[in-house]
């Protein structure tokens, strides 16, 4: 940050145009400021609040020394070639502000993203003129002081820290502790589950930045079947979903898009393109809105869904990234579900509730759920709508209430989450109410009376990231004996062993007729006894291991080892099909793009 710091007898300056529509908004006259220290502000890439900071305890230590009290915060380009962008640049504008409040200093800030007329009268003194090159200083934990309450069951509202829990409550107690009263769980630089992620190929990409995966060819089968699986269930919604794709980075200059990430913070990658400064997208919001705001729309076509697979891009701290949890380029499922009003709105939050439940039941865990309000007073509003959202849950909910002025688009957040192997809640599915961007970005329908109106947006990832969604499935996976993938995502399904070269054609052609049922299988064809073949299918996590030899093909039954309960079974081709079509029932099918033979693959 650089800082031109004049002590002026007056300072007066008018807004004439925006700039920019990201611009903030600001009356067009004249202000006055007399005997204070002028800032002429430049926000620099890399700064953060911590810079913020430092720049007011040393504009305060001027302060001190000239005897005045005022200072004129002015957004100024023109001392540095390397700019922060918009967003974090009004951001640490704001924050430098708001510190200087605090400090007693009485604050006045030129509006941001504006040409003004600017004139001013340096006073006379050896330090009326300072340029300050302000680096970042120490990072000031800014506590936002949030309230924590535990509904329960039968609709009483209760301080979290006095909440007596009962037996069976223990996952509950592990989210409340957690979060409401700052007891972390373990924490362990090796989750169990790792192994099982690196054994698929799925691990971090060293030459990107931190936080980027890969997916070897096993890897990426399973991250598209579970895009595919997330697609089916939202194709399954009792509305119209309509599949969109766009775009991952959108300009910091439109106001809409500068504001939404405003909110988000500064989580951002920021990519500078000729004269843009761009955003990568964290969520589908930006593109769905800046479509949808184009569409013409009408009561009529409510409620319906927005959904993409979204390519998205966080910025996370490079202490807390964890493989298939914390990540800084993600999938994410994203929908955005659009309601003419709250009613409709509130009918269709239930329907998404009850979704994310169900999904999460079929891996057989329960979420326990911590709910975000902006006031207490839309829970005691909607108490009904409450209670019903209520009804669905295991457990008691864990009510956080943010303060006045925590500016944030929802009214409600619900964070679904886990308990995981070590004990942590993990967050893994998400739905949020929308009163804001719907006016931000200017999406409006025509209701019955021909009247313009701005629609309730529910903003959802039904089972998180695809991401977390893994992560969950193979930290299931941990307290098993035999861990093997669910049979509908398991790379390999069934492998065909013969006994011996003299049975390849034979065992060829069951895993040919396989794979023309849409069963994932191979042929294991290489040069190594039958037991070496079996233990290498066994530690690659082959849900069915078919063995060939000559007693198979006289009797014409197949010797069937299932890894998940180790048994050893004789079937009939058939049978084995049909057992396995009825497993994978309602789940999408799709071949791997490997060869047959085993013995043709790389080493991966």
């Amino acid at each position: 940050m650089k800082i031109l710091q004049l002590h002026v007898d007056f300072v007066e300056y008018e807004p004439v145009q925006k700039e920019m529509s990201a611009a903030e908004e600001a009356e067009k006259k004249k202000v006055k400021i007399d005997n204070c220290l002028l800032l002429l502000t430049t926000v620099e890439d890399k700064d953060d609040e911590s810079t913020a900071n430092k720049a007011i305890e040393e504009v305060e230590n001027s302060l001190k020394s000239l005897k005045v009290n005022k200072i004129v915060i002015y957004p100024y380009a023109h001392l540095s070639n390397n700019l922060a962008d918009p967003v974090t640049s009004m951001s640490i504008l704001k924050e430098m502000e708001r510190v200087a409040k605090e400090r007693g200093i009485e604050v006045h800030r030129a509006p941001f993203g504006w040409t003004k007329r600017l004139s001013f009268s340096v006073k006379g003194h050896p330090l009326a003129e300072q340029l300050k090159d302000i680096g970042k200083g120490k990072v000031v934990e800014r506590k936002i002081e949030k309230k924590y309450y535990v509904l329960t069951k039968e609709g009483k509202l209760i301080e979290a820290d006095k909440y007596e829990f009962k037996k069976g409550e223990e996952d509950f107690k592990i989210l409340v502790e957690q979060e409401a009263l700052g007891i972390k769980g373990k924490e362990n630089p090796e989750p169990k589950y790792l192994k099982f992620m690196k054994k698929f190929g799925i691990e971090w990409e060293e030459m990107s930045d931190l936080g980027h995966m890969r997916y070897g060819p096993l890897g990426s089968f399973i991250i598209d079947m579970l895009g595919e699986y997330v697609s089916k269930v939202v194709s399954s919604l009792p509305f119209p979903v309509y599949f969109v794709k766009g775009t991952n980075m959108f300009n910091l200059k439109e106001k809409a898009i500068a504001e939404h990430a405003s909110l988000f913070g500064q989580r951002m990658y920021v990519v500078n393109s000729e004269d843009r400064q761009l955003v990568l997208r964290y969520a589908a919001c930006f593109q769905q809105f800046a479509m949808i705001k184009d569409w013409q729309l009408s009561y009529k076509n409510f409620p319906f869904g927005a959904f993409e697979i979204a390519d998205s891009y966080r910025l996370e701290q490079s202490g807390e990234l964890l493989l298939g949890f914390r990540v800084r380029k993600l999938l994410m499922p994203d929908m955005h579900v659009f309601c003419r009003d709250l009613e409709e709105a509130k009918k269709q939050f239930l329907v998404l509730h009850e979704v994310i439940h169900s999904e999460m039941e079929k891996l057989g865990r329960k979420y326990v759920s911590l709910y975000n309000l902006t006031s207490l007073e839309f829970l005691e509003k909607n108490k009904d709508f409450f209670m019903k959202l209520l009804e669905r849950e295991k457990y008691p909910i864990l009510i956080c209430v943010y303060p006045p002025g925590i500016n944030y688009y929802w009214l409600l957040n619900i964070e679904y989450h886990i308990i995981d192997d070590l004990g942590r809640a993990r967050e893994i599915g998400t739905v949020q109410m929308d009163f804001g961007n719907a006016e931000r970005f200017g999406i409006t329908y025509v209701d019955e009376s021909g009247k313009k109106k701005y629609p309730i947006i529910l903003h959802t990832a039904l089972i998180g990231s695809l991401e977390r969604f893994m992560y969950t499935i193979f930290d299931n996976l941990v307290k098993e004996e035999n861990p093997v993938l669910p049979l509908w995502l398991s790379p390999i399904q069934v492998r065909v062993i013969p006994v011996s070269s003299k049975y390849i054609e034979e065992a060829k052609k069951v895993a040919v007729r396989l794979r023309e049922k849409m069963i994932r299988a191979d042929l294991d064809d290489r040069e190594d006894t039958v037991q070496k073949k079996i233990r290498d299918a066994e530690t690659s996590w082959i849900n069915y291991i078919v063995v060939i030899g000559e007693k198979e093909i006289k009797s014409g039954r197949l010797t069937v080892r299932e890894r998940k309960t180790k048994k050893i079974r004789e079937m009939s081709e058939e049978e084995l099909v049909k057992e396995i079509e009825e497993e994978t029932k309602g789940f999408p099918k799709k071949m791997i793009n490997l060869p047959l033979e085993v013995s043709k693959r790389p080493n991966f």
